[in-house]
């Protein structure tokens, strides 16, 4: 319980008002008690205080019955609030909206379970939800990845939750624009925190690749992305893919971002996306091949990406059909939507992976990567998260998969259109 940490405002009072948000007569309650514990395990959230409230309650009209539920409470994390300070409102007041707003309005085009229930909660930078643990959920092993039949069910709720924000920004486009758009003063902090941590994961894998012949193509790849090249491609990445179908991503499908539910001979029957934090308005297949390369196990990148492409281009343009949208997506497009974010698929591997993998929790100054960039790199904190048993034994592998995909080969190419010589030259020619 050391790590349990509630916050003032998380009263009987507050729990009783979510309670009787889903109630259409809004029946007064009494909450006769309530506790706290931990939601998840460490390491298996960063950017939120996430608690499970177990409450007890009565209704005046039936003073001799007690109920119980069991609800997920996710909060601001005090790391977080200090570091953002003036823009944590703009950090966490977009989740709430996601729920508030547009599952809201999806219900209206389609009944469907693919998140958690949600609650109205009176702190608007604080999301409410059933605790999918209740409904026999739960979180896979982080350090174990997904096998085929886990992706193949993410595949199909994540095409199903892009087709909706498909639709629902035809008919609504201030709901989707309210949950992505935030301030410029913002934006450049955070691109800045992004410029940072990008950098110094990119440096950390250098290292980590230095006494790995086999891996010699990608040590000179990698150290090739000078700031200044880093920066470009970093920018360039945002706009990447070459497709015009945008929806709402989760951004960080990590496999801890997803519930699944088993039959009784243990099958995986059933996937609930949860953690949207930070969604953002832009090409879904970014989301899927980033899923692939960071929640995906070694067999599915092997022999299954083709597989899973084709099962989610088939589930997103069936919902796409049912709900009145003319947009398409074929395998084709997305293969060459695969190439072209090709660098994102780097970043991904050598920022997200080694966070994901850690052996212990790691501490919020490894996540925030501050200017300690002067620190020798086998020295730094970040760095010791690529040396965790699950990275070492995983990574290998991940690069390989790369290579044969193609990603080395398509980050030359944008690497070398970024040389200045190579610039220089292109002018010259033009001239």
């Amino acid at each position: 319980m050391a790590d349990l940490r509630v916050p003032e405002w998380l009263t009987a009072d507050f729990l009783k008002s979510c309670l009787q948000s889903d109630q259409e007569d809004r029946e007064e309650l009494v909450i006769t008690s309530h506790t706290f514990e931990p939601a998840v395990p460490p390491g298996n959230n960063y950017g939120s205080n996430m608690l499970r409230a177990i409450v007890n309650y009565k209704t005046p009209n039936n003073d001799s019955s007690e109920y119980s539920v069991s609800l997920i409470i996710k909060s601001p994390m005090d790391d977080f609030v200090n570091t953002y300070g003036e823009f944590v409102n703009e950090l966490y007041d977009k989740e709430p909206m996601y729920y508030n707003q547009f599952i809201s309005e999806t219900y209206k085009i389609s009944k469907h379970s693919i998140v958690p229930k949600h609650y109205s909660s009176p702190n608007p930078l604080c999301v409410v939800l059933e605790d999918l643990k209740a409904s026999d959920y739960t979180m896979v092993d982080r350090h174990d990845l997904l096998d085929l039949n886990h992706c193949q069910l993410y595949a199909k709720s994540s095409a199903k939750l892009h087709a909706l924000s498909i639709a629902v920004y035809k008919k609504h486009p201030k709901i989707i624009q309210s949950i992505v758009t935030r301030s410029p003063e913002f934006t450049e902090e955070a691109l800045k925190l992004h410029i940072r941590v990008v950098l110094s994961s990119v440096q950390c894998m250098a290292a980590f690749l230095e006494d790995k012949p086999s891996y010699k193509q990608w040590l000179s790849v990698i150290n090739e992305l000078t700031d200044l090249t880093l920066q470009e491609l970093l920018v360039n990445d945002m706009e990447a893919s070459l497709q015009p179908i945008k929806a709402l991503t989760q951004k960080d499908p990590w496999c801890t971002n997803i519930m699944f539910k088993y039959n009784e001979c243990g099958q995986v029957v059933d996937a609930k996306l949860l953690d949207f934090q930070y969604a953002e308005f832009t090409s879904p297949v970014k989301e899927l091949i980033t899923f692939v390369w960071v929640s995906s196990n070694p067999e599915v990148r092997n022999s299954g990406i083709n597989d899973l492409c084709m099962l989610y281009c088939d589930s997103l343009n069936k919902h796409l059909e049912e709900f009145g949208c003319e947009e398409k997506l074929s395998v084709e497009d997305m293969k060459a939507d695969i190439k072209a974010l090709s660098f994102h698929v780097l970043m991904a591997v050598c920022v997200m992976l080694p966070l994901f993998f850690a052996d212990e929790r790691a501490e919020f100054n490894v996540f925030a990567a501050p200017d300690d960039l002067n620190v020798p790199i086998r020295e730094s904190a970040r760095y010791k998260l690529f040396q965790s048993t699950s990275f070492k034994k995983y990574c290998p592998f991940i690069f390989d998969e790369m290579e044969k995909e193609g990603v080395l080969d398509h980050i030359r190419e944008k690497i070398e259109l970024l040389r200045p010589q190579n610039n220089k030259t292109t002018q010259n020619e033009v001239s």
